[in-house]
């Protein structure tokens, strides 16, 4: 099969679409971002990529800690709007109707509508080329308990429940999430 090269290009996919949170529940602002990845396990951190021209890069400086929320396809109009806009002068709250929730150990809300929500604290910050690069440990996890199979373990999480909201970088998509086709950890061991 051939290849066609294109040079350094911004394109990996499929990514989830994540609602930042910055702020307090007085006051908070909403971005939408897909450069999102988990880094480590113990402890657990994620990073997260955000632009230097935007108001949620300077709040995350500022505040030190934001929360992460998953979308999903049911709030994608929502979503979109929150990474098309500013919050600098426009509450994003307001304008969406999406509902804040107090988190257990950071200032920043939660959003009631996404069902995966991870209260993060900033541990390391940088700038690669244009954009910020967050660091944060996720102090907290909170899971819509009807997205379980089981209420006392976070990681029977049924995932037909969620229906996120996929992002596919370079098409400017969004898509939804495919049916399960294998085990991680297990269908390799095929091969052994």
């Amino acid at each position: 099969m051939m290849k066609t090269t294109f040079g350094p290009q911004g394109i990996l996919f499929p990514l989830p679409t994540t609602l930042v949170v910055t702020g307090s529940m007085q006051k908070a602002n909403i971005v939408t971002i897909a450069w999102v990845s988990l880094l480590t396990s113990q402890p657990p951190t994620l990073g997260i990529s955000v632009g230097q021209k935007g108001f949620s890069g300077e709040e995350i400086k500022k505040n030190r800690e934001f929360t992460v929320n998953i979308a999903t396809t049911d709030i994608m109009v929502e979503s979109d709007f929150c990474g098309i806009t500013s919050g600098k002068d426009l509450d994003k709250f307001e304008k969406t109707g999406l509902t804040k929730l107090p988190s257990n150990i950071v200032q920043a809300p939660i959003i009631k509508e996404c069902p995966l929500n991870l209260e993060c604290k900033l541990i390391e910050s940088n700038i690669v080329g244009q954009t910020n690069h967050f660091i944060g440990e996720i102090v907290e996890t909170h899971i819509d308990t009807d997205k379980l199979g089981d209420s006392e373990n976070p990681a029977s999480i049924i995932i037909d429940s969620f229906n996120p909201l996929i992002y596919i970088s370079g098409a400017r998509e969004y898509r939804t999430l495919g049916n399960k086709i294998g085990d991680a950890y297990k269908i390799g061991k095929k091969l052994l």
